[in-house]
């Protein structure tokens, strides 16, 4: 179920008003769980089988860890439910991408090799659902949190509607905390977080999918325009991106915030980041401190040497990469932020990067995320390597066959999104609102309103992280 479709305008009220009526703690976990797995199930709901072995199994294996005074039993319990949890997500996202990658390897060698492709549909949410569940046990084996022992608290925490497909990925510390308290109703979190839904909506129909427009136009056949035409699509793409999936994590805060349960911030203004590293200390927060509290660190984190800690950085982009997708797209996206953070690191630095003027460095960082998001858009390499080159044809090239509505349009929506950022740095866009005279905030409301009515594309479309 789409956030932005019709089922859920239907699906969130009466969850909502059902949620209410309710008093009993239990009672609304209940509600949770039923609701969760009827949004999961939408598509396919064979599919929820795949949640509810891991969730018995990680929470069998989180019970085992915490009474285990064994050590060696307690990695043999987390081996288990690690094993559990990749093997499942390698089954459904990567075979094909091996057996893909296998007959190529086979026909340049001139080997018969009778395999075919499996007709497998990756599951919603998997990646996502899947690291948050990896990220209890590890919590859980590193004594940072006690091994939860109700199995109804446990399976909402990993089937939490508002955030099962597409996150942020929480951390049980917490998620399960919340879910143990009732809340009360109070009308100004309610109203903030019907903020936050509107706020979410209007960067994913508004701006992402009029930004679609342009860079599917572009993407879709790239040897048939030449520098501006291209460069206008790399733009659309990577403010698309992010209107899409900060969209989607603003509506995912709202939602919860209605039911009283508080979301990690999953963005901060990436775009105004002024180092790599600072890009993705702003950017899918919450997969970027899984990688780093679970995969860099356990991997010696900067305690062994420059080598080892550029190493390190490279193989966590790399990880990265390919946990967005099976596509080797995916991994020279990661490769490249990987490259870009050892080109800082190790180059940069040497000519004193942090004493750069701020502005040159946001720069930097921008044109190095954008041009990365080529990869991560195109379906192919090939295909991503020749949107590349158009920057080298013809200016004009192309631009033609571009109607000049999508173009303004584009034009405004990147721009108005920009000012929302820079309003916002130093001040919520909402506060500043607030601090508006009543008549002022009126118009301001109602000119919002107008805006959205008249500019969102109202299609339904999905939102690009959900096929993760």
């Amino acid at each position: 179920m789409l956030f932005n479709s019709f089922e859920f305008l239907i699906f969130l009220p009466v969850v909502y008003g059902i949620f209410r009526q309710l008093r009993n703690q239990r009672s609304r976990l209940i509600l949770f769980f039923l609701a969760s797995c009827y949004f999961y199930s939408f598509l396919i709901p064979a599919y929820l089988l795949i949640l509810f072995l891991l969730i018995a199994v990680d929470f069998w294996a989180g019970i085992r860890i915490e009474d285990s005074a064994d050590s060696d039993r307690k990695r043999l319990y987390l081996g288990f439910s690690v094993a559990a949890n990749l093997g499942i997500l390698g089954f459904f996202k990567y075979t094909n991408f091996l057996i893909g990658n296998l007959s190529a390897l086979a026909s340049f060698l001139h080997w018969n090799l009778p395999v075919r492709a499996l007709e497998i549909i990756l599951p919603i949410g998997l990646s996502f659902h899947t690291f948050q569940s990896l990220s209890y046990v590890f919590e859980v084996y590193q004594g940072r949190f006690k091994a939860e022992r109700s199995l109804l608290h446990y399976a909402v925490y990993v089937l939490y509607f508002p955030q099962l497909v597409a996150g942020p990925i929480e951390r049980p510390q917490n998620i399960l905390p919340q879910l143990h308290q009732r809340t009360e109703f109070e009308p100004e979190v309610m109203k903030s977080g019907l903020k936050l839904i509107l706020q979410g909506l209007f960067k994913k129909a508004v701006l992402a999918d009029t930004l679609a427009l342009l860079a599917n136009r572009v993407f879709e056949r790239p040897g048939d325009f030449g520098f501006l035409g291209t460069v206008a699509a790399i733009l659309a793409f990577t403010f698309q991106i992010y209107g899409d999936f900060s969209g989607y994590s603003d509506i995912a805060r709202g939602v919860s915030r209605l039911f009283g349960i508080e979301l990690m911030v999953n963005f901060n203004k990436p775009y105004l980041a002024d180092s790599v590293s600072d890009f993705w200390r702003r950017w899918h927060i919450s997969l970027s401190t899984w990688f780093r509290d679970y995969v860099y660190i356990p991997l010696g984190g900067n305690r062994r040497g420059k080598l080892r800690t550029q190493a390190n950085l490279m193989t966590v982009f790399l990880l990265s990469g390919l946990w967005h997708g099976a596509n080797w797209t995916f991994i020279v996206w990661g490769a490249l932020h990987g490259t870009y953070l050892l080109i800082e690191n190790l180059v940069f630095s040497r000519f004193g990067y942090p004493s750069w003027p701020r502005g040159v460095r946001r720069l930097q960082v921008f044109l190095f995320a954008a041009l990365a998001w080529v990869f991560f858009r195109a379906p192919s390499v090939a295909q991503a390597c020749d949107t590349l080159t158009g920057i080298f044809r013809s200016p004009t090239l192309g631009l033609q066959s571009i109607p000049h509505f999508e173009l303004t349009e584009s034009a405004l929506a990147i721009l108005l999104l920009l000012l929302l950022e820079r309003l916002d740095e130093r001040k919520g866009f909402w506060e500043r609102i607030r601090e508006l005279p009543l008549p002022a905030r009126r118009v301001v409301y109602a000119t919002l309103i107008l805006a959205f009515l008249i500019t969102a594309q109202f299609g339904g479309t999905q939102f690009i992280y959900f096929q993760f």
